[in-house]
């Protein structure tokens, strides 16, 4: 998956209006994993933990779990990097969720690799004891394994495992058309909300003034175009 950014940022509510909600958190989610945010991960987590969940096609279950224990996993190594006294709540809450995650994907008939995900959340609770226990142990863990176990190559494979995730979610939400659109929609359900954009007009001036500098529509409309228009409604 190659996006890449195209003109000037949108304000959030232009965006909202002109972006489908499940394509902007995917966008979050892809912003989060290319800028490295580790502290926006649990969200991630989240939502891909909901989304397979209610659609366990979309990731194998050893891609799922790669994914979502190497995400908590980053999170919480980031929360021990600071001060892990006062993150240990937090951090002993991500553990409980790793340990959580590791016994369902252990009991699935799937995962063919259960006793190595035991001992793999055995040893990373050990590693997270140590890190907060032993301040030799952290700084020599951050300065010299860190970097090698957890530096550009796992982000790399986290990046590629998200990408596969948002590509498969495209495909299972593809956005509708203008006819697709039509055919879902009750009359009431979006009345209101066009009559707040209406009597609140700054979110859609700014988007149609956006795309208008953008230069994305063709200077004038063509009779030909226009019985073409027609004849399709």
């Amino acid at each position: 998956m190659a996006w890449k950014s195209k003109g000037s940022a949108l304000p959030p509510a232009s965006l909202q209006l002109l972006v489908p909600p499940v394509r902007l958190l995917s966008a979050f989610m892809w912003q989060v994993v290319q800028q490295h945010s580790v502290m926006q991960y649990d969200k991630l987590v989240d939502f891909i933990s909901l989304v397979t969940e209610m659609v366990p096609e979309l990731l194998s279950p050893s891609q799922r779990a790669q994914l979502i224990l190497g995400l908590r996993a980053t999170l919480v190594l980031e929360l021990c990097r600071g001060d892990g006294v006062a993150n240990l709540q937090t951090i002993q809450s991500h553990l409980d969720k790793i340990h959580t995650c590791s016994s369902e994907l252990s009991s699935s008939d799937q995962m063919a690799s259960a006793d190595l995900l035991k001992k793999s959340y055995s040893n990373f609770a050990s590693l997270v004891q140590n890190i907060l226990n032993v301040p030799f142990e952290k700084e020599l863990f951050f300065q010299e394994v860190f970097p090698a176990n957890y530096g550009s190559a796992f982000n790399q494979k986290i990046q590629q495992l998200v990408s596969v995730f948002l590509s498969r979610l495209e495909q299972l939400l593809p956005i509708p058309d203008l006819q697709q659109t039509t055919a879902w929609l009750t009359e009431t359900s979006v009345s209101e909300d066009l009559g707040q954009h209406l009597s609140e007009p700054v979110a859609l001036k700014s988007l149609l003034l956006h795309h208008k500098q953008m230069g994305t529509l063709s200077s004038a409309v063509s009779l030909f175009q226009l019985g073409q228009a027609v004849r399709g409604i």
